[in-house]
């Protein structure tokens, strides 16, 4: 049984990438296997010869970076044990409490803003003080 030839064209074209980026792997891997020359792909692209190689390497770099073998699974979640990441995530929590309190205090001042200012009269004298003022005018006129 004979195994089907697979077109690099119909590969690349299956991938998400622009046409002039899908074109210059399409001539990469043509040099690579031989049924193209260095000069060729390089009027074809319309870039020099060194152009081609530095593109290709970069091809080649890439991958080889998408076949290094990874570790399997979900990548470490941060390590919450360090001390200044504990310090910014409490002072995170602080500040989203003022935050709330301050709101709460500006709608109050919105829907009730007797509650934040004092009655007219106690805003004068203290209870204590007025007392004090009454007597002294009645001793003093007697």
């Amino acid at each position: 049984m004979m195994a089907r030839k697979t077109s690099a064209k119909g590969l690349i074209n299956t991938h998400d990438a622009g046409s002039s980026v899908k074109r210059q792997l399409e001539v990469i891997l043509q040099v690579l296997g031989g049924t193209k020359t260095v000069p060729q792909a390089c009027e074809e692209l319309a870039i020099s010869e060194s152009s081609f190689h530095r593109l290709r390497e970069k091809a080649l770099s890439g991958a080889l970076e998408g076949l290094a073998p990874r570790p399997a699974g979900r990548p470490a979640k941060v390590d919450d044990t360090d001390p200044e990441v504990k310090a910014l995530k409490d002072e995170i929590q602080e500040l989203r409490i003022e935050l709330q309190c301050s709101r709460v205090r500006e709608e109050l001042a919105l829907v009730m803003p007797h509650v934040l200012q004092p009655a007219e009269d106690e805003k004068k004298t203290p209870r204590g003080a007025q007392e004090i003022s009454v007597r002294r005018k009645g001793t003093s006129g007697g």
